[in-house]
């Protein structure tokens, strides 16, 4: 009986033992999932910046190149391989001047297939057309011949009438004049009847076939004029840019390569970080300096379409513009987005990369601890504070590559 006792006790101490193990274990365990990742760094490797509270200029810097006010597009009309080249880039060109020639033998021999095949149908439409012409002359010929055979049998039966009637002339003869008078009559009458059926429809046919022969003949035109389209003209007159091409290269139709500057003006054009997209609009007002002077210009035209992670903007001059301008140059342009307001502000860096300015290190003493922010609008030098930061504290702007995974940061001081 002693003995199960004390088998009994010693089972009990080891689940004992087992439980005290376990709990110490999960302890353990939460003690260090409770302690927050540390890194030690070096001052040198980082950047600290103050936030400061001040005014913030709700601004973007641009740098924008001159164009013309308004261009024409030169686009090929035709496909093919470049043959010759009549100018050159930055050319002064007038309206319909050569710029260049295109060759494509398999569309030319198309052109001069569909030639043949159009000038064949008009041969046989104008045959078709003299056939009708001469029916019409054949079938006039009748109608002449059945007038004149019915006045000729009149004729003769007034003749043999009045010969009878004087008792001159013989029955059968009168009989004779009166049957052929009225055959005559009746043949004119369907000679004449028949004609003009027959000449309602060939007169429906003939202009129909006139008209297609129109049809034929405008293709046959508009055929030659597309053969023209081998050659490369100035749409408008002014000076030729964006043109390089060279002898042999292969082009697209529809593909543009160059455009007529016309000289009429200048505007403005600049790439913008696409984060930009939908805080810019047609009537946002900047300015620009040049000479020691400073010249007012406004967005007039936003181009969406988003390449590299850039659009396009165009602005033009609101009102005096500097003097000898010329396309090609550039020019850095402030523009104003919205008025000056009193915020708290925290200098730009590299730090925004990887936290997408949802938060920062924030230093105390010889400490960083990671911090969640709010931040709001950007200019070239400041980010604007929403929430989550205080005016006069300090912040590490540099990259945060290396120690994003961190949450309290040991700052080292140079010995």
């Amino acid at each position: 009986m002693d003995t199960k006792i004390v088998k009994k006790k010693s089972k009990l101490k080891i689940v004992l033992v087992g439980l005290t193990i376990i709990v110490a274990g999960s302890l353990f365990s939460l003690y260090f999932l409770k302690q927050k990742k540390t890194y030690n760094i070096s001052a040198e490797d980082i950047q600290m910046e103050e936030v400061t509270r001040g005014k913030f200029e709700d601004m973007l810097m641009l740098t924008a190149q001159t164009q013309s006010l308004n261009s024409s597009l030169v686009n090929v009309l035709e496909g093919g391989a470049i043959k010759e080249i009549f100018a050159e880039d930055g050319q002064i060109l007038t309206k319909g001047q050569p710029i260049a020639q295109v060759y494509n033998p398999n569309t030319e021999f198309n052109y001069l297939n569909q030639e043949t095949g159009i000038m064949q149908q008009i041969s046989q439409m104008r045959s078709t057309l003299l056939e009708l012409k001469n029916q019409e002359f054949v079938q006039d010929k009748e109608l002449l011949q059945s007038q004149n055979d019915y006045n000729t049998a009149l004729q003769s039966f007034n003749l043999q009438k009045r010969l009878y009637e004087a008792q001159i002339g013989k029955k059968t003869d009168y009989d004779i004049s009166l049957q052929n008078l009225n055959y005559q009559k009746q043949r004119k009458s369907i000679v004449e009847s028949g004609a003009f059926n027959e000449k309602r429809s060939r007169s429906s046919q003939i202009s129909a076939v006139n008209s297609s022969i129109s049809q034929m003949e405008k293709s046959l035109q508009i055929l030659h004029s597309n053969k023209n389209n081998f050659l490369i003209m100035a749409p408008a007159s002014g000076r030729l840019s964006s043109f390089n091409v060279s002898i042999g290269e292969n082009l697209t139709t529809g593909q543009s390569i160059g455009k007529i500057d016309l000289m009429d003006g200048y505007k403005l054009v600049a790439k913008v970080d696409e984060y930009y997209i939908n805080k810019l609009q047609n009537g946002i007002k900047g300015s620009l300096d040049n000479d020691g002077k400073q010249y007012n210009v406004v967005i007039t035209k936003i181009l969406p379409e988003v390449k590299d992670g850039q659009f396009s903007v165009e602005l033009n001059f609101t009102d005096v513009k500097p003097q000898n301008l010329k396309i090609g140059m550039t020019f850095g342009v402030k523009l104003k987005l919205s008025a000056d307001t009193q915020s708290i502000m925290v200098p730009k860096g590299n730090f925004y990369k990887e936290t997408n300015g949802k938060w920062i290190f924030v230093v105390k003493g010889n400490k960083a601890e990671k911090r969640n922010i709010v931040l709001g609008r950007e200019n070239p030098l400041f980010y604007e504070v929403v929430s989550g930061l205080k005016s006069s504290e300090t912040v590490i702007t540099s990259d945060y590559s290396d120690i994003k995974k961190y949450e309290i940061l040991e700052i080292k001081n140079k010995k």
